[in-house]
């Protein structure tokens, strides 16, 4: 799997520190450790660090237990749920043509809400519960596209139920960033909606129904 890096910029947002900082982590001893950061404890442990070299270590504190508390909130609601009662999720970052969303980020937080990260494999292989599209495209462009698009993938069980996502906003679960919790609370929200509500749909995903 691939590893996207941590998003130095938004923890210097978090933490509201001048992205002129940047240059100054770039140039540190710890700077290959954290850059690489795609846990949630890695990326609290990153916040720290990065707030420790930058002499803000209290409000550092403050944004990693703020993301654990809400991260820690979806684990414990989840942490009785049967693997087989899972929803099995491929994700695409295009459809045309098709390409899978396989890196090491997206697997940690699928598991964390409660998913089944596939890839690599095909429709007929898997058989998702869940199809997530990340659109790098306007959504008038992708709309018009996507039922062909995803054609080979209409005897899945995602397609039959009309399980099929766009996140739409280019700001979230591309990359590890200090928004480790909006991204793990949007895929809990689309996996179980039952259980969590916290509205991300009406900014940062919408539901594609196949009829």
């Amino acid at each position: 799997m691939q590893r996207p890096l941590l998003s130095l910029h938004s923890i210097l947002e978090a933490l509201e520190i001048d992205a002129a900082c940047l240059s100054l982590l770039e140039h540190t001893s710890e700077y290959h450790d954290f850059i690489h950061a795609d846990t949630p404890e890695s990326i609290y442990r990153a916040i720290r660090t990065i707030g420790s070299i930058l002499d803000t270590p209290q409000r550092a504190d403050q944004l990693a237990e703020n993301l654990e508390e809400r991260i820690n909130i979806i684990s414990h609601k989840l942490k009785f749920i049967a693997d087989e009662n899972k929803p099995k999720v491929t994700f695409f970052r295009d459809v045309s043509p098709t390409v899978m969303a396989e890196d090491g980020y997206l697997a940690n937080l699928v598991q964390i809400a409660g998913g089944i990260h596939q890839t690599g494999v095909s429709a007929e292989e898997s058989n998702p519960d869940l199809l997530i599209i990340f659109n790098e495209k306007p959504i008038s462009q992708l709309l018009t596209g996507l039922p062909r698009a995803l054609s080979s993938w209409s005897q899945t069980d995602a397609v039959a139920n009309n399980r099929i996502y766009i996140i739409h906003h280019p700001g979230y679960l591309r990359q590890p960033s200090a928004r480790v919790a909006d991204d793990t609370e949007i895929l809990a929200e689309i996996f179980y909606p039952k259980y969590f509500v916290f509205g991300r749909n009406e900014d940062v995903w919408m539901n594609f129904e196949w009829q």
